[in-house]
């Protein structure tokens, strides 16, 4: 197995163990530096996300829309969680504090991943915030979206609804 094959594995069962255990943001006192891959380890069918509809969330403090689109993604995971959604959201600012103190003002319990040094944003090519990836039960990438409205949402969540409805790995 090439060395990046096995380095992306690693960082996918690190990242599937931290979803497991994550704690609230709020309740974090020291920064995670660790650099994870989430859409390595959606797409890595041994781990706690097999089977389940994914969407990853790409997102700044400074981002107008992430404003709109935490409260619309903890909507989501409340109605959907039972059926198999999960929700996986990737901060990029360069300061974790930034971060914390959105979190908090958005009164958030998501789970949060930090990429303070743009390693994900440059292998994913962002270029806006935020950005998100909804993954089928399959672990394959279904939708890919830049920036946040009210038309995203309608046609995300109907998205996710149909992969929810999909026979396969659960």
């Amino acid at each position: 197995m090439p060395a990046h094959s096995r380095a992306a594995l690693l960082f996918a069962r690190v990242f599937a163990v931290t979803l497991a255990v994550a704690a609230p943001i709020a309740a974090r006192t020291k920064p995670d530096t660790t650099t994870i891959d989430p859409i390595a380890a959606v797409a890595d069918s041994s781990l706690a996300l097999r089977g389940k509809v994914v969407y990853v969330d790409f997102w700044a403090s400074w981002c107008v829309p992430c404003r709109e689109s935490f409260p619309w993604m903890r909507g989501m995971l409340d109605r959907y969680r039972s059926r198999g959604l999960r929700v996986v959201t990737v901060n990029l600012d360069r300061k974790s504090e930034a971060a914390r103190k959105f979190m908090r003002e958005m009164k958030s319990t998501l789970p949060v991943m930090f990429d303070s040094t743009g390693a994900l944003a440059k292998m994913y090519k962002l270029e806006v915030m935020p950005t998100s990836f909804v993954y089928g039960r399959d672990g394959k990438l279904r939708q890919r979206t830049e920036g946040f409205h009210e038309d995203h949402a309608l046609e995300i969540e109907s998205m996710i609804e149909s992969l929810l409805d999909e026979k396969g790995t659960k």
